[in-house]
């Protein structure tokens, strides 16, 4: 995010992950934190520098492998182990994966496109070391397990195969060790949807990759949908299995400043999550209509004064830094140019702990880096949380926790008297809708804020950022009911960036 030339950067290391015949590159995205010096600011109550604190929020453990209902035999060969395959922990679940999608798409497709379904020509590969070379090649003679490695995993339509990297130290396994197994059936049911797009023409005609690919996601979606509502025929997914699904999104976006038109451009973590949540809202007859009638996408490169900054706006306190113009941008947009009655400019207090705060109405969690003290108007801002979340997922990942404690301010405002989960996601809501009115999106134009000469602007990666903070600090839970899993929390967020304040509104 920046305010004139300050911007946000999530660096980023890539793997690519490419197929021959409806090319798959797939690239993943990481934030690096970078060490920025603090500017004092006399118009806002600071405390002491700060010290060592517990209050770091720590991410959830990695959901295990959704459990496969004994009662159900599942198709061992759908999968093409080779010989003397190492086992993994994941593989009865990744058998009940590709069983399902299987047995889905031979029911789902003909209902979708009017025509049979015709089952893929080849296998579903698993590569690791030491594999005899027996995988067949995508426009070469051989497949080789190095050549997995460098593509991770891809469909090939000539020979109609999928090949997934099984081995110890690729990025399926590092995933499925982090966030759980879930995250690489994701990504063996977005292959799939490839093979689909062989089938219904798709992949024969002159689109971006970035169009198949988000076709390709939102199918994916539409899968997990199934899974998690208990419709699967191998399998069920709980909520951590969403999770992964999301983050699997995320960890296989497009690295911020590459132009997701560019051939094999997927998207950003912001556009992959979005067409994922649409499947899963929507089911598949929608992303079958996605080759002709695109989502919208979010910016993904940087404009000429964002890579003058070299990153993310400063955290600090000035006119120009990060904690000085948010703020600012906040109550501008919210009690000036809204004017919203009785809502009034908030203030900001920034804090060390939660037992440095006295106040008889807190709305938010305090341990998440922001909540209002509704009696008095203040923000309190957990500046060691805050600061954690900057330098481990970027400048916006401060502006997400900043703007839901706005949010909660404007629903006192209007009269809401929504409470718990319902009333944090309809603040999730209202921190995208104005998140719209600061991002340069072709669907939310005309953007008059944007015009202004001292306006806020998001940057490339700002909105990824916002998403990987929900996932860090939403329920675990559906049936938690606190503040909303990660799932809600995104899909309410994306309905505000997308669709404005006015949509969020029809809640109350």
């Amino acid at each position: 995010m920046h305010r004139a030339t300050l911007v946000a950067l999530a660096t980023a290391g890539a793997v690519v992950m490419s197929a021959c015949a409806g090319s798959v590159e797939v690239t993943t995205e990481r934030a690096d934190p970078i060490s920025v010096a603090e500017i004092d600011d006399p118009t806002l109550t600071m405390p002491d520098p700060p010290e060592p604190t517990d209050d770091l929020v720590e991410p959830d453990e990695p959901a295990a492998p959704a459990p496969v209902p004994p009662s159900v035999e599942l198709d061992r060969t759908a999968i093409n182990f080779g010989p003397d395959k190492p086992p993994r922990a994941y593989d009865d679940f990744l058998l009940a994966v590709i069983t399902d999608l299987e047995l889905w798409w031979s029911q789902t497709y003909p209902a979708v496109y009017g025509e049979p379904f015709v089952p893929l020509e080849g296998d579903i590969y698993a590569a690791y070391p030491g594999r005899p070379d027996d995988i067949p090649g995508c426009g070469a003679p051989r497949t080789t397990y190095d050549d997995v490695q460098q593509y991770v995993a891809f469909y090939c339509g000539v020979g109609d195969f999928m090949v997934y990297d099984d081995g110890d130290d690729g990025l399926l396994a590092e995933l499925a060790l982090e966030y759980g197994a879930a995250t690489i059936g994701t990504v063996l049911a977005h292959e799939f949807a490839h093979a689909i797009q062989l089938r219904n023409g798709g992949l024969d005609r002159a689109l971006p990759t970035i169009v198949t690919e988000q076709q390709a996601d939102c199918f994916a979606g539409a899968w997990t949908g199934r899974a998690a509502r208990g419709e699967a025929a191998t399998l069920q997914f709980s909520d951590g299995d969403v999770r992964a699904g999301l983050i699997a999104m995320t960890e296989v976006s497009d690295p911020v400043g590459i132009d997701q038109f560019e051939p094999g451009g997927h998207g950003s973590g912001f556009d992959r999550v979005g067409a994922f949540q649409v499947g899963f809202n929507e089911g598949p007859a929608l992303c079958a209509g996605l080759l002709d009638d695109p989502l919208p996408l979010v910016p993904n490169q940087f404009t000429t004064g964002d890579i003058g900054t070299g990153g993310n706006a400063a955290f600090g306190y000035g006119e120009n830094d990060l904690v000085g113009f948010l703020p600012e941008d906040l109550n501008r947009y919210w009690d000036e140019e809204l004017d919203i009655a009785g809502l009034g400019r908030l203030s900001l207090v920034v804090v060390r702990s939660v037992d440095d705060v006295s106040c008889n109405d807190l709305r938010g969690d305090l341990t998440n880096g922001a909540a209002l003290c509704a009696p008095t108007g203040e923000v309190y801002f957990n500046e060691p949380v805050a600061r954690d979340l900057y330098d481990t997922l970027g400048d916006f990942a401060v502006g997400y926790v900043l703007g839901t404690a706005w949010s909660e301010a404007v629903q006192d405002a209007l009269g809401s008297d929504l409470v718990g989960e319902a009333r944090a996601l309809l603040s999730d809501c209202l921190t995208g809708g104005w998140v719209k009115t600061v991002t340069p999106i072709d669907f939310a134009l005309p953007q008059p804020r944007l015009e202004t000469r001292d306006s806020v602007r998001t940057s490339a990666g700002d909105l990824d950022e916002a998403i990987q903070t929900v996932l860090r600090l939403g329920d675990t839970s559906v049936d938690d009911n606190v503040i909303g899993n990660a799932f809600e929390k995104i899909d309410a967020f994306r309905t505000g960036v997308i669709e404005g304040t006015d949509t969020c509104l029809t809640q109350l």
